[in-house]
């Protein structure tokens, strides 16, 4: 079975790193994560309302 490369796995990732946006200025948001489950640097955000 094939699986997709780009988006296998993504469930978990943001099971693991919920955050919560703080504050919007312009393009620049501000996300609050609980300690110790920040994301690295450049991981994609995906943002559901």
């Amino acid at each position: 079975m094939k699986t997709d490369s780009r988006t296998f796995g993504i469930s978990t990732l943001v099971a693991k790193n919920v955050g919560r946006i703080t504050q919007i200025i312009g393009p620049v948001l501000n996300i609050t994560f609980s300690p110790g489950k920040m994301p690295n640097i450049y991981n994609s955000l995906i943002v559901k309302g």
